[in-house]
């Protein structure tokens, strides 16, 4: 005789609803874990949605710092998401980091290394997260040459942006760099007696009322920075050049809101601040492959000339919407300039496998936050071949004045024909009066 089970209502909905909650949550988990995809923007509308949501197994919380979620959430900036691409540095620069490091000391007592030629003084590998010296060796990366031999900064211009008004003027510059140590053209790695250790020289080609204003200065390789930089400026009025004190590093470019500190997010040799502190490391989204041109000569005084930069949208000094942001690790470093700096903190985003700077934090002296630097790089073939990741667009955004100047260049390694004598204070003067 066959028997029949009753089963109790109750019992049933119960087992019901367990099922549903168990398939909800499953969906739920599945929707979590969905990644986003390359080509999602982020904006302040959606990020408290997504900052949860993974893009190459990472959140986005994770990839944003405090300071670039303000400029998503307060000042309105996009980021158009592009999966990593690893970048490759000229073998020379490899091989020269393979060849040269090893013999690279560190004096803890000095901060000051010594015994480097050319390539990275402290590949990764050696910079360890508890070595208290090791935001030293992060920023000694960073100033020793990375650019091959010579920096050329062509077509640079420097556009004054207000956050609630938009361009307000555009000076237009040229700048060389030119290293006397750490070369890698092909030639001696070394120029010179060994005493200095970089020329560069600024100078202004328009408007009329700035040309022929410019700088030049003399870094000497003393790595105590005991001796300051020499400086000269050019003045038109006068037609001659004046040197400056030992403290120009500090002082702005040309009326921007950059310092010339800020060359790089950070110019100076560790050993002008007081300290430098390695935070630690982590995972950021950045600009690391800017479009080509960055300066379309073609497009003169019009928006499009800085094709980068998000001229036509308030708050006009972000970059363009279509500029794809990546996933790359960083260090983090915390540097405290000296006393009679602008800033009293700076703090730099800086990629790990290679030294370039993607973001940056100024404080004033009341340690309140008072900049904030987005720089665009991209890796690129110098006139020789050399391969470089090159600095091409900074925003050097004045948080509290809602104000920027976002300097654009198509920037190379390695000029070609260009010797020691062509970035000199000699050549500022000609330059500055006429000359090429």
């Amino acid at each position: 005789m066959k028997t029949t089970t009753k089963i109790d209502p109750s019992r049933r909905r119960f087992a019901r609803g367990a099922l549903l909650l168990g398939v909800g949550a499953c969906i739920a988990g599945q929707v979590q874990a969905a990644e986003l995809q390359a080509g999602f923007v982020i904006t302040k509308d959606n990020y408290d949605k997504i900052k949860t949501e993974t893009f190459e197994g990472k959140t986005i919380a994770s990839m944003v710092p405090e300071k670039l979620e303000m400029m998503i959430k307060k000042f309105g900036l996009t980021i158009k998401l592009a999966n990593s691409k690893k970048i490759e540095m000229d073998p020379k620069y490899v091989n020269a980091t393979k060849e040269y490091a090893k013999n690279v000391k560190f004096d803890p007592a000095t901060r000051t290394m010594s015994g480097w030629k050319a390539g990275m003084p402290f590949p990764p590998e050696s910079i360890k997260l508890d070595d208290p010296n090791a935001g030293d060796k992060v920023i000694w990366n960073l100033r020793a040459a990375t650019y091959g031999a010579t920096m050329d900064l062509r077509d640079i211009s420097f556009v004054f942006i207000g956050g609630g008004t938009g361009v307000e003027r555009v000076q237009r510059w040229q700048s060389r760099r030119y290293y006397m140590e750490g070369r890698l053209d092909g030639g001696p790695v070394s120029e010179g007696d060994g005493s200095i250790a970089q020329k560069t020289y600024l100078f202004a080609t328009s408007p009329q009322d700035i040309r022929g204003l410019g700088t030049f200065s003399i870094r000497y390789n003393d790595a105590t920075s005991a001796k300051p930089d020499d400086t000269w400026a050019y003045l038109k009025s006068v037609r001659r050049t004046r040197r400056l004190s030992g403290g120009a590093w500090m002082d702005p470019i040309g009326g921007t809101d950059q310092l010339y500190d800020d060359w790089d997010i950070w110019d100076a040799f560790p050993t002008k601040y007081r300290a430098n502190k390695l935070i630690g490391k982590r995972w950021v989204l950045a600009v690391a492959h800017s479009p080509l041109v960055s300066v379309d000569n073609s497009k003169r005084d019009t928006p499009a000339e800085f094709p980068s930069v998000g001229l036509t949208e308030a708050p006009y000094y972000f970059p363009a919407k279509h500029i794809e942001w990546e996933p790359r690790e960083v260090y983090v470093v915390e540097g405290t300039p000296p006393a009679e700096h602008p800033y009293s903190k700076k703090v730099v985003y800086m990629e790990v496998n290679f030294p370039r700077p993607y973001l940056g934090e100024m404080y004033d002296q009341k340690g309140e936050f008072w900049k904030y630097m987005i720089f665009q790089n991209r890796p690129d073939v110098g006139d020789d071949g050399y391969k470089a990741v090159m600095p091409v667009v900074g925003h050097v955004i004045d948080v509290k004045r809602n104000h920027s100047t976002t300097w654009s260049a198509n920037m190379k390694a390695n000029p070609k024909g260009v010797k020691e004598g062509d970035v000199s204070l000699s050549k500022l003067e000609e330059v500055a009066t006429g000359g090429k």
